[in-house]
């Protein structure tokens, strides 16, 4: 059997160039060759920019960009520069003295763009977990909870299925926050229903068109004791209601967080929302999961957590967890989706156990929602059958 991978992005690689401008173009040259001691790579389009950025692997590329050079590309570009939670590695040239709302542009000079290319080198300090509940209750009235969305591919012809929203906090006062940071504040201070429905909100917004979405689907993560609430599809409802969001592109994720004490509450809980056309998977499913037991329930599929998938090439016991588990969701007819994968050893190794879906850097980091029709033109650019361009790697 073969099996069709996405290559893995090279290391190390010279940052990219598009510009037009011969002073932009000197400057940018001097300045990447002092650095590294290479030339940039120059590109001639837009499009050329979005297949090397967006079209999966975990190796982010730095690019110089001169906004009126990308044409037509360029408000994705724009979405991923100006994204703080995205680590684009786009560098932005003023041009003419023009500022661009929103982003910090560099001036055409070597050690201007030398020191901003330095700058996105250097990691940001992680934010400790949060621990003022009126912090953040105070940024949701602020409406400072955004969605990214991460792309979940169908492994048989690599196309777009799911878009996974995922919580940022996009403070004000200082740096963004991710949702670890987060989320544990929200449910020990009784705020999980406020982020739920911030989260909610913005996604029915943002994805209320197919085009939007991609033609795929929506998935947004529910703590097991909002999902228990009987109410859990009328708020949903209005929301979606609010934005002309189709519930029947919605599909829900509960979270590992709470242990389940009452199955006989949560199955009557996927009932009622399987009846309104609203599906449910169990998120993060790991190694000898006490959860498995949850998989005789009316779920619609399971989600395999990350750290379970990445051991997958080295550990037989984790690759032997992983088909027992695929092997008894499809027996129930779930579907699989293995999250975390980064790179062409792990694509194989989940296709090779029979997963149906794939999530991860190998296919897109996070994207904020005016960059995914840049993602999915770069995505489908590298392949007649829709994903990146494919190496055939034999399977056992």
């Amino acid at each position: 059997m073969t099996l069709q991978i996405p290559p893995n992005s090279l290391d190390l690689e010279p940052p990219l160039l598009l510009a037009d401008d011969p002073a932009i173009v000197t400057a940018a040259q001097a300045a990447v060759m002092g650095m590294a001691g290479v030339a940039p790579q120059r590109i001639a389009s837009g499009r050329e920019a979005l297949r090397h950025l967006f079209a999966g692997g975990g190796t982010r590329r730095q690019l110089v960009c001169q906004p009126s050079a990308a044409g037509s590309s360029w408000p994705a570009l724009l979405a991923a520069a100006r994204d703080p939670f995205g680590q684009s590695g786009i560098v932005v040239v003023l041009e003419d003295g023009m500022p661009i709302t929103g982003i910090d542009s560099v001036r055409p000079h070597a050690a201007d763009l030398a020191a901003a290319l330095r700058g996105q080198g250097h990691a940001h300090p992680a934010a400790p977990p949060l621990t003022d509940a009126a912090d953040l209750a105070s940024g949701l009235l602020r409406g400072e909870i955004t969605v990214r969305y991460q792309p979940i591919l169908r492994i048989a012809d690599h196309r777009p299925v799911l878009l996974e929203g995922l919580a940022r906090w996009h403070r004000t006062s200082t740096m963004p926050v991710g949702p670890d940071c987060f989320v544990p504040l929200a449910e020990s201070s009784g705020q999980s229903r406020a982020l739920t429905e911030a989260v909610a909100d913005a996604a029915f917004r943002e994805m209320a068109a197919a085009p939007a979405r991609l033609g795929a689907s929506v998935t947004l993560n529910l703590p097991l004791a909002l999902l228990l609430e009987r109410d859990v599809l009328c708020w949903l409802r209005r929301l979606m209601a609010r934005h002309g969001f189709p519930a029947s592109a919605l599909v829900l994720e509960l979270t590992e967080t709470t242990p389940v004490r009452d199955r006989s509450a949560l199955r009557r809980a996927l009932r009622r929302l399987a009846s309104a056309g609203v599906p449910v998977l169990i998120d993060d499913m790991g190694l000898e999961d006490d959860r498995a037991a949850l998989m005789e329930l009316p779920f619609a599929g399971i989600k395999l957590d990350r750290h379970l998938v990445a051991a997958m090439p080295t550990s037989r016991r984790a690759r032997a967890e992983v088909s027992r588990l695929v092997g008894r969701a499809h027996l129930w007819r779930m579907t699989v989706t293995a999250e975390g994968v980064s790179d062409a050893r792990l694509w194989r190794a989940v296709a090779a156990a029979g997963a149906d879906h794939v999530q991860g850097y190998a296919v897109s980091r996070p994207l904020a929602a005016a960059a995914l029709p840049g993602w999915a033109w770069a995505w489908r650019s590298r392949s007649p059958m829709g994903g990146v361009s494919p190496r055939r790697i034999a399977a056992g």
